[in-house]
């Protein structure tokens, strides 16, 4: 308790997540990949919720604050570039860690400059289940460090920082 205000209650305030999974946005169109990735991220204590399109993806990232982001270039509505650019655009989004997760063709140089935005880089047809998780910890790690106190990313940090 904070302030005499529960943890439950400020979850529901300001987003936070106390003593839960870390929650990971798998954005991919391609059902089997999809399944077959996130059983393996559940099994390794993931919370993941998916995205099957770009615009879908940007939805759900207004409406909830996962802890990483794992993006397929190639999707309907809009492509992976436009997710991450719309993803580094938003001030509470900007430092989310991003894993790029697509083809080899699409990882290219001619994308270089947009997909610099991205944590890691991973090709889909090489990349195993373990792999991943691999990056996914090494991401998170990565994020963890740049902000080793703990501190929220809410502009409430300070108070309940200092009510802690």
């Amino acid at each position: 308790m904070i302030f005499g205000i529960s943890s439950a209650v400020l979850k529901r305030i300001i987003g936070m997540k106390i003593n839960e999974p870390k929650t990971i946005l798998f954005v991919e169109d391609d059902e089997v990949v999809l399944m077959a990735y996130r059983n393996r991220l559940q099994r390794e204590g993931f919370r993941v919720e998916s995205a099957r399109d770009g615009l879908e993806a940007m939805k759900i990232l207004l409406m909830s604050a996962p802890d990483l982001v794992i993006l397929d270039l190639m999707l309907p509505k809009f492509n992976g570039e436009e997710v991450l650019k719309f993803i580094r655009a938003e001030r509470r989004l900007k430092s989310l860690p991003v894993i790029i997760f697509s083809t080899n063709s699409i990882i290219d140089a001619e994308h270089e400059p947009v997909l610099e935005g991205a944590s890691r880089r991973l090709i889909k047809s090489t990349c195993t289940a373990s792999m991943l998780v691999s990056a996914i910890r090494e991401a998170m790690a990565d994020e963890s460090a740049d902000n080793p106190d703990g501190k929220l990313r809410s502009p409430f940090s300070t108070i309940l920082q200092t009510a802690a």
